[in-house]
Parts: structure tokens; C-alpha cells; sequence
């Protein structure tokens, strides 16, 4: 009997252990979660301590601060984490709509629902996975009779999951559907000027002018898609999530948009990094590798060229120098030998960035640029350390790409 009484207690008090919190309390206590971060950093750095005696029950009792400090950020991160099955039982209702719209048969497979991802992306998403769920629904699935012609399901299918890649959550939207018609989206883009008449760029080049402002393959207007806007939203969305969007389609078997976008807004672990008198951050997951290079391993792609080739073993990776990136003037560049080279995942491809010196590993306190600042190239915006410098936090997609 006083087990039963036991259970049945610990089942209420499991109930009342759930509390309703505004998200606008937890942003700042996320926002006073990293200032006692930049406080205890700076204080622990202070060149006032540098003068006393026996520093080690100090360096001792100052790691024991610097690892609570990081348990309270991850603590205060997890409550800022929602399932992403809240966004998608929004979408699985607009099916129905779509389906009646189209006049097509949609079933949508969820996957990994219970994800979980912070509320801030959270509210965020709805709007662009949404514009891709419609373009699933009108321009890559086929009508009823199209798919059993092409020896396929009566019903279309479209898939809706979400899995944690290491401090990153994936969402994928995939159709069995036409695939992307190649030859249809290279002669719109070369029509708007996007490439030459000659070019034939590789298809997950090719891809990305769907999310060019304006761009439709549509030859009508509906109420679904057409107007040349809904990949727009989703690119713009992204970039500001410091997300990123890769898009696979095999004509005949279907489409595939991914959506990489980090855990957390709040705190970003990077390795800090000097080029001359400019601190850079580089999130530890963009980084393939560290080297330092000998004179075999650099190449300059032509006689009097700039444009430099790292050898990675069986591998050239092309070099981005930050100070040619960012238009300093320097009439001489160090030799590629006298650096230290730090290789960057960019998508499917590498990018080698020269430094003079990778400084630390931190977790930093991340915030965006904005006003005049806001037009940085390459960076997904600033973080700031406790010595009161700031780094510029780069984006390795953009960097290799040479965008804004």
C-alpha cells in the first residue's frame, strides 16, 4: 500500500514540477548568463593579479569558476529549447489545404518531431519551411495521373524531419516528386544574366539561384507559389539564424532542402584567431583542420597571381587571405610557409585561411551587427570576450563564396 502511495505521489509531483515562464524572462536570463561570462573571464584575466605570489590555488579555484560558468550556460540554454513538433503541427494542418488547392493526394511523413531546437528559431521557422512545403506540393509533386504513368504511388509523398547533427539541428524537406528541371532553371538564369550563355555550372551551384529574389520557374501565378518570393524568405531567414540551405534534386525521383541551423543563438564555441591586429572567431564545427604548412605544400595558380593552393595531401584547397578579403592594404603578403593555415568546411568544398596565430578555445557571447556594421562581408557577427576586445565571427560559406 505505501508503495502505491509513494507512486502515485511521485506522479504529482512530477506534474507540478512543470512551470509556464515568458520567453522574454528567459532571453534575459540568457542575456545576464553571458555578461557574468565576459565578467568572470575579465576578472580572471584582470593584469592586476599578475604580480601576486603562488597562483596555482588561485588557477585552481578560477577553472572551478570558469566550468560552473559553462554548466549555467548550457543549463540556461536547455530552457530556451522547444520541441520542433510545435512548428510542425502547424504545417501538417496546411496539407489538407494544400491537397484541396492542387487536386493532388499528399501524405506528409514526420520524422524526429521531438528535436529540440530554441524558441527564437522556433518562431522563425513556420513562415519558410512553409514556402518550401508549397513548393513540394505544387511544383514537385506530379498530378495523379503523371505518377502512375511514371510507375509511382497514387499518393505523393512528402517528408518532414528533424535530427541533431552534432551542435546543429537538420531539417529536411524531401518530395517524391519530378526533381528540379535543370535545363528550365539554367535558361531563366541565364536569361537573367546570372550566368553566360556558355556556362554550365555544377547543379548544387545551380540550385542556389532558386533562392535569387524573383526567381520562378512557374509559368502561372497561384495561390500556392509562383510569385518568385517564398525562397527568398527562406534564404533571408536563414542567414539571419546563422543557418545554412542545401538543396539535392534527382530529376524523376524527387527533391530534397536541408536546413542546418545551430542549437543555440545565445553561445557559440569557437577558436579565436589573430590576423595582424584583427581578432577573428571561427565556430568549431566549420573547422576540417589545423596546419602549418611547409614551402612544398604552397602553390600560386599563375606567374605574378595573388591567387594561391594549398596541398592537403592528395587534395588542393583554394587560399582566402583575410587581409585581401577585407581590402587592407598590405603591398606584401606573408609567405603561405610563415602561417598557420586553418582549413574550413564550406559546404561540400574546403577554403584555407591563413593566420598568424590561433589563440584559444572559447565559448563566446554572440551578437549580431547592426547599423553601418551590418554590411560586413562574411561574418555572422560578433563575439564579444572578456579582455573587452570583440572578434569578428566569420561565415566560412560566404568567405569561400567571396558574398556579403
Amino acid at each position: 500500500m505505501s508503495a502505491e502511495v509513494e507512486t502515485v505521489a511521485d506522479k504529482q509531483a512530477t506534474a507540478g514540477a512543470l512551470l509556464r515562464v515568458s520567453s522574454q524572462k528567459i532571453s534575459r536570463l540568457m542575456d545576464l548568463v553571458g555578461e557574468l561570462s565576459l565578467s568572470v573571464t575579465e576578472t580572471v584575466n584582470s593584469p592586476d593579479l599578475d604580480h601576486t605570489g603562488d597562483r596555482t590555488q588561485f588557477e585552481a579555484a578560477a577553472h572551478r569558476l570558469n566550468m560552473i560558468v559553462r554548466e549555467v550556460q548550457d543549463a540556461a540554454t536547455e530552457l530556451r529549447l522547444v520541441p520542433v513538433d510545435e512548428v510542425f503541427k502547424r504545417l501538417k494542418r496546411m496539407i489538407r489545404e494544400m491537397e484541396r488547392q492542387t487536386g493532388k493526394r499528399i501524405s506528409l511523413e514526420v520524422i524526429g518531431a521531438d528535436t529540440a531546437i530554441d524558441k527564437m528559431v522556433a518562431d522563425r521557422l513556420y513562415d519558410p519551411l512553409l514556402h518550401v512545403l508549397r513548393n513540394s506540393a505544387d511544383h514537385g509533386l506530379e498530378q495523379t495521373d503523371e505518377r502512375i504513368a511514371a510507375g509511382k504511388p497514387e499518393k505523393g509523398v512528402i517528408t518532414l524531419s528533424a535530427a541533431q547533427v552534432g551542435s546543429e539541428v537538420q531539417i529536411v524537406v524531401g518530395d517524391d516528386g519530378r526533381g528540379l528541371n535543370r535545363d528550365k532553371i539554367l535558361n531563366i538564369a541565364r536569361k537573367r544574366g546570372l550566368y553566360g550563355p556558355d556556362e554550365e555550372p555544377e547543379n548544387s551551384k545551380l540550385w542556389k539561384v532558386i533562392f535569387e529574389p524573383g526567381f520562378s520557374t512557374a509559368e502561372k501565378v497561384s495561390n500556392l507559389s509562383g510569385r518568385g518570393v517564398g525562397m527568398d524568405v527562406l534564404n533571408t531567414t536563414m542567414r539571419d539564424l546563422r543557418g545554412r540551405i542545401a538543396v539535392d534534386s534527382t530529376e524523376g525521383v524527387g527533391t530534397q532542402v536541408s536546413l542546418h541551423i545551430p542549437v543555440s543563438l545565445a553561445f557559440l564555441d569557437c577558436i579565436l584567431l589573430r590576423q595582424g591586429t584583427h581578432l577573428f572567431a571561427v565556430p568549431v564545427e566549420d573547422i576540417f583542420e589545423i596546419v602549418k604548412p611547409g614551402p612544398e605544400s604552397c602553390m600560386s595558380i599563375s606567374a605574378g597571381s595573388r591567387a594561391e593552393m594549398l596541398r592537403l595531401r592528395e587534395s588542393h584547397v583554394p587560399v582566402c587571405r583575410l587581409e585581401t578579403f577585407y581590402g587592407d592594404s598590405l603591398p606584401d603578403l606573408v609567405p603561405l610557409s610563415d602561417t598557420v593555415v586553418i582549413v574550413l568546411k564550406a559546404g561540400s568544398r574546403l577554403i584555407a585561411v591563413p593566420v598568424d596565430e590561433v589563440l584559444d578555445r572559447q565559448q563566446v557571447v554572440m551578437k549580431p551587427l547592426s547599423g553601418v556594421l551590418a554590411q560586413v562581408r562574411a561574418s555572422w557577427g560578433c563575439a564579444l570576450l572578456g579582455t573587452g576586445e570583440v572578434a569578428l565571427v566569420l561565415d566560412a560559406e560566404r568567405l569561400a563564396a567571396g558574398e556579403n
